[in-house]
């Protein structure tokens, strides 16, 4: 408003800007509402639990769990936004049950939303394109790196989870 039509603006011109921006934004705001939603169909539906359950029979550590299910997400979907927004309502039932530090679930949860990045990440083909990269150069270089990134963090979250 103060920048457009008060200014002096015609309208057209104003809302030429304002779709501008908002064109900018509109792709990570509907991920982000995609993870959501995809987080409340699985809590809706019970899923959560389920799979949260399957934690305690397969006895597997929870930080570990939240890492798997977030990197077989990060696989199957391609965005590590979506990934980490349905990992997260997926462990809550973890978390809310005092079994795991949340803070840590967090770290777990992050480090396996960048495992395994290939075509169906937008920041695979970003960097694919910045870079001017073959694909096998690409899966060479950004894949190998950001899995590295996912190993190394949950060494790093399982390493403060056994002395904090």
């Amino acid at each position: 408003w103060h920048f457009g039509y008060r200014a002096g603006k015609p309208m057209a011109v104003t809302m030429k800007w304002l779709n501008e921006a908002v064109a900018g934004i509109a792709g990570i705001v509907l991920i982000i509402t995609a993870g959501g939603v995809f987080k409340q169909v699985l809590q809706d539906s019970a899923t959560d639990e389920y799979i949260a359950s399957l934690s305690e029979q397969w006895k597997m550590p929870p930080l570990l769990f939240g890492w798997m299910i977030t990197a077989l997400l990060r696989v199957s979907i391609g965005s590590a936004t979506v990934a980490g927004i349905t990992a997260a309502g997926i462990v809550s039932p973890l978390v809310m049950s005092g079994a795991v530090s949340p803070e840590l679930m967090v770290l777990a949860v992050g480090t396996g939303s960048v495992f395994g990045s290939h075509v169906n990440d937008s920041g695979f083909w970003m960097f694919k394109e910045f870079f001017n990269l073959s694909l096998k150069q690409t899966f060479l270089s950004w894949s190998v790196m950001e899995t590295l990134i996912s190993i190394l963090g949950l060494i790093g979250v399982l390493l403060l989870d056994m002395f904090f």
